[in-house]
């Protein structure tokens, strides 16, 4: 016959306090969401891999340091780094089904500076890549102009260097001057960007930017407020 045990505790007024009351509360972990499918999975893995960092500043990079000659310490550094780091975050994520900080602690407490690291990491590009966003859709609503802001030298950013490369090209007697600068430039760094004389002088906001910064944000709250649901419905998109 099984007997219960029953201990209890002396406190200082002398009452008895029985042992269920002292017995900590079960806790209830939150499950957390799954993907609906493996579609979801890699349409957002392809989203967070390529972005408009990668479209625009690759070719970029390539073209400034060597061209082809590049590919060959970026291959080296893809296969040897950043591919064998991207199936670590994965199988990590997959297997202990944490987040970034309390897997690294799930596994070994010692390393969960690592996961405030990559915490701190992702704080810093979220914060300047969200400015890429806002410029873009700046751009999008600039291009709804009945003419395109940046295809002609008739506004008031404009310089006096102004030329417009793209409609004077076909002309065989024109020379452009050795100080000329395309509208499309002019119209990124005097309209867009409002660059300043130096950078001790910051300038005034641009409200534009400011309300297109804004909504980009907003967007991107509502495409991750309910977690992998909301997110895997919008990589379709996206």
């Amino acid at each position: 016959m099984e007997k219960k045990l029953a201990v209890d505790l002396e406190v200082p007024n002398g009452a008895a306090v029985p042992d269920d009351v002292c017995a900590a509360k079960p806790q209830k972990i939150k499950e957390r969401g799954q993907w609906n499918n493996k579609v979801e999975f890699v349409l957002s893995v392809a989203g967070e891999i390529i972005g408009l960092g990668n479209v625009w500043r690759f070719p970029y990079l390539c073209y400034k340091n060597g061209g082809g000659a590049f590919f060959i310490p970026y291959l080296i550094f893809l296969f040897t780094c950043g591919i064998p780091v991207f199936f670590l975050e994965t199988a990590l994520g997959q297997y202990t089904s944490e987040g970034g900080v309390t897997a690294w602690r799930k596994i070994c407490p010692i390393f969960e500076g690592i996961g405030y690291a990559s915490q701190v990491i992702e704080s810093y590009l979220n914060i300047y890549y969200i400015i890429v966003l806002a410029w873009a859709v700046f751009y999008l609503f600039s291009s709804f102009a009945a003419e395109l802001p940046w295809a002609s030298c008739n506004h008031e950013w404009n310089t006096e260097n102004c030329a417009e490369f793209q409609k004077k090209n076909g002309s065989i007697d024109w020379v452009p001057s050795p100080n000329a600068t395309s509208s499309v430039v002019e119209f990124w760094e005097h309209r867009a960007l409002r660059i300043s004389s130096g950078i001790e002088h910051l300038g005034t906001l641009r409200w534009e930017l400011v309300l297109c910064l804004l909504l980009s944000w907003v967007v991107v709250y509502f495409c991750i407020w309910k977690g992998v649901k909301s997110t895997g419905k919008v990589v379709y998109f996206t």
